[in-house]
């Protein structure tokens, strides 16, 4: 990967302004942590203002839609697919060509966060749009540390994929629900370290059948 692809107008480029391979990624987020390290990078300090709590490549949005679309065969269930937390859409965006059924994705649109959150998300809670869709499958990422959400949501048995790192987001109470861990090699969040080897994000899924 050549250091112009890296660096745009003094930053780093925006690692979501296309969908590119692990390896690239890997190569940005460690030329990211060498030069200025990943805190500022994740929370808007790259070329696109996107603050970022999980970084998407190729090989995550395709293991992420071979586990929906796998549960999906083997349930039958009807209904749309849902994102909870979406927070601008992106991983909604990137799944949309690979996943069977219709991706709707919402989010609360809190100010809290540095967002930039845009049309096609839709302003909803988590569980109101669970009863608004009735969907056939959920996935969420970087659930807000001790939320209960992902815990109503996993009871009401919807299949579901939590993605994310223990116990920094989401409430322990999750993991007492018995689910699978896909111990993804391409889950990297904002917590993890590239340069040093240090991973600790994944996806879990919960009502659903091995995949």
């Amino acid at each position: 990967m050549p250091e112009d692809w890296m660096v745009s107008r003094g930053e780093f480029v925006d690692p979501h302004g296309l969908l590119r391979p692990f390896s690239e990624i890997i190569r940005l987020l460690t030329a990211v942590e060498q030069e200025r390290g990943l805190k500022e990078y994740f929370e808007g300090y790259n070329a696109g203002g996107r603050c970022i709590f999980q970084v998407f490549s190729t090989e995550f949005v395709q293991e992420l839609a071979d586990a929906i679309n796998s549960t999906l065969k083997q349930t039958q269930q009807g209904g749309p697919v849902l994102e909870v937390m979406s927070g601008d859409g992106v991983l909604t965006d990137f799944l949309k060509p690979l996943v069977g059924r219709d991706i709707i994705a919402t989010d609360a649109k809190s100010p809290r966060y540095k967002i930039s959150y845009t049309k096609s998300v839709e302003r909803i809670e988590a569980l109101e749009a669970i009863q608004k869709y009735r969907p056939a499958f959920v996935f969420m990422s970087w659930e807000p540390y001790l939320s209960m959400d992902a815990v109503e949501i996993a009871k009401t048995g919807t299949p579901m994929a939590w993605i994310g790192e223990r116990p920094m987001c989401g409430h322990p109470d999750l993991f007492e629900i018995g689910h699978i861990r896909l111990h993804s090699r391409y889950a990297i969040g904002r917590h993890d370290s590239p340069l040093n080897g240090r991973f600790s994000t994944d996806v879990y899924l919960f009502n659903c059948s091995a995949t």
